[in-house]
């Protein structure tokens, strides 16, 4: 495994990551300092409350603006890729992609100290085990080919990053954000939790990738089945969410 995540370590994985640092950077620097929100008494805006964003809101903001752009990028990627192209992933993209997990991960790293929460080890197991699997499909065909539709999960993380900045605009009541969220939950549901056993199942025939490089199969099975386990964790915690919020809303 160490093996493997040491493969990602490339310059052009490493020049993505720094991008990635610099426009989180970016985005701290020049966000607005404050949020204004409507004060709303019935179906009427009476006033605007202006709150200052700390430095660790402006620093998860420029984090979150990078995730959700990264997403984007590699999922309408393997969109297009599955439709019009198919086949192995071109090696730029699994290159790229592992530059955003070596940053994503020095941030849960840093997170911590920024705004004294405890280190997500979820998260940390799954990048780790995500930069394992690029290492792996920077020289395996079959394994570019499936990661494709790994990456049709992250087509719903700009709806989680938009809720967020949404809830800190202070528009947590508003139907874009219920309308946001619902579509950033079936999109969840879709790719994150119903998906990822079909495309095992599709590729449970060992014969294709052991031909090229032994073992890979199995480190397939065993890294899908981490990531939808997961997946599967940070449903239920999103859904524990939802059903407090409307409680507190009911209340």
């Amino acid at each position: 495994m160490l093996h493997a995540i040491a493969a990602t370590l490339d310059e052009t994985a490493l020049n993505w990551a720094v991008k990635c640092c610099l426009l989180a950077w970016a985005w701290y620097a020049l966000a607005p300092i404050e949020s204004a929100s409507f004060i709303r008494e019935g179906d009427k805006n009476v006033g605007i409350l202006r709150q200052r964003k700390s430095a660790a809101q402006r620093f998860e903001g420029g984090v979150r603006v990078v995730e959700a752009l990264q997403a984007g990028y590699v999922g309408l990627s393997a969109v297009r890729h599955l439709l019009a192209v198919g086949g192995p992933l071109p090696v730029l993209l699994i290159q790229r992609m592992a530059g955003y997990l070596w940053f994503d991960t020095c941030y849960e790293c840093v997170l911590p100290f920024v705004k004294g929460t405890s280190l997500s080890l979820p998260f940390l197991v799954h990048h780790l085990v995500g930069l394992a699997a690029h290492g792996l499909a920077k020289t395996h065909g079959p394994l570019r080919a499936v990661t494709a539709h790994v990456y049709l999960a992250e087509l719903s993380t700009p709806f989680l990053h938009k809720s967020w900045f949404l809830k800190q605009g202070g528009r947590a009541e508003s139907s874009l954000y219920v309308k946001n969220g619902a579509v950033g939950a079936l999109m969840y549901v879709i790719f994150r939790v119903c998906w990822p056993p079909l495309f095992v199942y599709w590729n449970r025939d060992p014969a294709p990738w052991e031909a090229e490089q032994a073992g890979v199969h199995s480190a397939f099975l065993a890294c899908s089945g981490v990531f939808w386990c997961l997946n599967l964790f940070w449903f239920t915690k999103l859904v524990a969410m939802a059903r407090g919020s409307k409680r507190e809303k009911q209340a």
